[in-house]
């Protein structure tokens, strides 16, 4: 699963509701990163598996938003990305370079410090990508998963069924106004 598996959407008044519930970058504090005003928050390092468990918390798990940040490298293909190739033998052909990126969008969500792309599709699509989804959340908006870029943790905020089901899976609850 990845960004190439989901379907591509320019509607990015979905994600209006975010820019507001988040407090200043400038202050690195979670709710920076992830919207406030859900009744818990935790913070996970392992993310397999989760999109099961949070498509039993929304009434719309198969209408969900996924952000991607639009800076990787790979999603812009070269001279963004360059692929090396070694060889012991000096005949040996190098392999021919992967297909470009499918064509992007040219919409953006706009959030401070960060551009994402926007697509859509159901919880189950957001398991197994290489990179992001950086930002995703049912089209109910009873929960929130965000994957900043410059952190190695993951943050969920939902209901307090939903933070307390992942703390007995080893989360860790955490608050908006903690620091990164």
């Amino acid at each position: 699963m990845g960004w190439k598996d989901v379907t591509p959407s320019d509607d990015v008044s979905a994600a209006d509701w975010i820019g507001g519930r988040l407090l200043p970058f400038r202050d690195a504090r979670i709710g920076s990163v992830i919207p406030s005003g859900f009744e818990a928050y935790v913070r996970i390092e392992e993310r397999l598996g989760l999109a099961a468990l949070l498509a039993r918390h929304t009434t719309t798990p198969e209408r969900c938003w996924f952000c991607l940040w639009d800076g990787y490298g790979n999603l812009h293909g070269w001279p963004a990305v360059a692929y090396l190739w070694a060889s012991d033998d000096p005949h040996a052909k190098p392999p021919p370079p992967p297909p470009p990126p499918p064509p992007l969008r040219e919409s953006r969500v706009r959030l401070p410090h960060r551009d994402y792309l926007l697509f859509t599709g159901a919880a189950a699509e957001a398991e197994g990508w290489e990179e992001g989804p950086n930002l995703w959340w049912p089209d109910d908006r009873s929960w929130c998963v965000a994957s900043e870029i410059d952190l190695d943790y993951t943050l969920i905020g939902g209901s307090r069924a939903l933070c307390a089901e992942l703390t007995r899976s080893g989360a860790e609850t955490v608050s908006p106004d903690d620091r990164n």
